[in-house]
């Protein structure tokens, strides 16, 4: 009658991909709470060592037990809480589509996808993700998102300049980076962009909330250097050219990289 799956995102991934070839719901039951993929409609695995989505029907439902993923591997949560917050330049690129190239926009997946986000960074000085209010609103943040995906019909509201650049690392096989933490040094160094170009945003506030939570915040937590940085910074400009982000409309340089890079304390 369905499929029920139970565990971490490699297990609700074949889950969601199975349940949609056997045309029959899916149950999500996440055992943490790494990313938005608990209740997104998009599979990710990988294929040649090479990241690749699938897109599959959306989780009929979702059972989070808390007491469960808050004994889950603090890194994992941790990773989650980098995802959730990546929405915040997400949308602004999806907005930035709307005004340069007209692209379609949904309102309310796209306040689905922010909200959560800002009021997780309303927290930053005192967030705590053990602490179980803190950690509902991740997850329910998190959730949300995955809904905003459906809602919006792609990975819009949830994925912009920020996912291009972890997936770069990814492409490259640079670093030791889970997901969330790719995408949250990535939204550091979008939202300065934006923030630079545009006056909105406030990268400092996305740096210390992840230092509060010790959520890496520097290439180096992660195995990486510099030049592999700005490798994937300038390899993120090819990928998903359609996509349009504050990569395409900047087009920054080298020089603009390395000096984001100095300015936010990533290198």
């Amino acid at each position: 009658d369905s499929i029920v799956g139970v565990g971490g995102g490699k297990v609700l991934d074949f889950g969601k991909v199975l349940a949609t070839e056997l045309n029959v719901p899916f149950i999500s039951m996440p055992s943490t709470a790494s990313h938005d993929g608990i209740a997104s409609p998009i599979a990710s695995f990988k294929e040649g060592g090479k990241p690749i989505s699938i897109s599959t029907d959306p989780p009929a439902a979702v059972l989070a037990d808390i007491t469960i993923i808050r004994n889950s591997p603090i890194r994992l949560i941790r990773a989650g809480y980098g995802d959730l917050i990546s929405n915040v330049t997400a949308v602004k690129d999806w907005r930035l589509a709307r005004d340069v190239v007209d692209e379609e926009y949904n309102e309310v997946a796209a306040s689905m996808a922010e909200m959560p986000a800002n009021l997780m960074l309303s927290y930053a000085d005192k967030l705590d993700l053990k602490v179980i209010k803190h950690l509902e609103m991740l997850v329910r943040g998190l959730i949300l998102s995955g809904v905003a995906i459906s809602l919006a019909g792609s990975s819009r509201p949830a994925s912009g300049a920020e996912h291009k650049f972890s997936h770069a690392l990814d492409y490259l096989g640079y670093g030791e980076g889970l997901h969330g933490e790719q995408v949250a040094i990535g939204t550091i160094i979008m939202e300065y962009f934006h923030e630079k170009a545009y006056g909105v945003g406030d990268w400092e506030l996305i740096k210390i909330s992840l230092e509060k939570i010790h959520s890496p915040t520097t290439a180096k937590e992660l195995n990486l250097t510099k030049e592999q940085v700005i490798e994937a910074l300038e390899y993120a400009k090819k990928i998903r050219r359609k996509r349009y982000t504050i990569l395409e409309d900047l087009n920054p340089t080298k020089d603009d990289f390395e000096i984001a890079l100095e300015k936010t304390g990533i290198v």
